[in-house]
């Protein structure tokens, strides 16, 4: 499981990045800014869940999410803010962030069992598809049978 933190104060990275190896995530990279978290996906090196700083020193969350929503669309992406309202949850929703979470909730509890849920339902998706794939291939062939 690849966890790409982006934020530009590396003590809250570590802070945040120790919480997650302590819950037992193993693959934890670290970008400085927007611009540095775009260009390694960009270079195929993609996560399972970038978890992105709103306020960001070269271009704002937001705008970062735009860029990857281009190149990845199916990415979970996790935005952090330090105050949420109702218009800026719909706004960024509509832009496709995955979630919303204020850094002030943010503890070593709730934040891995975001990302734990996150993976369920992905696995979950995923599963889902591989079966439904499955039931299909088996229904053409059954079809092919009796013709």
């Amino acid at each position: 499981m690849f966890i790409l933190l982006v934020d530009n104060n590396r003590f809250y990275v570590s802070v945040l990045k120790e919480m997650l190896v302590r819950a037992g995530f193993d693959r934890i990279d670290y970008a400085d800014n927007g611009l540095e978290c775009f260009l390694q996906i960009c270079k195929g090196d993609i996560p399972d869940v970038v978890i992105i700083d709103e306020n960001q020193l070269y271009e704002n969350g937001v705008d970062v999410l735009k860029n990857i929503r281009t190149s990845c669309p199916e990415l979970t992406v996790i935005i952090l803010t330090d105050t949420i309202t109702p218009e800026t949850a719909v706004q960024n929703s509509e832009r496709g962030s995955t979630y919303y979470i204020t850094k002030e909730s943010i503890t070593s509890d709730n934040l891995p069992q975001v990302l734990y849920n996150i993976f369920t339902e992905k696995f979950n998706t995923v599963k889902h598809r591989s079966v439904h794939r499955t039931i299909s291939s088996f229904r053409r062939t059954i079809s092919s049978m009796l013709s």
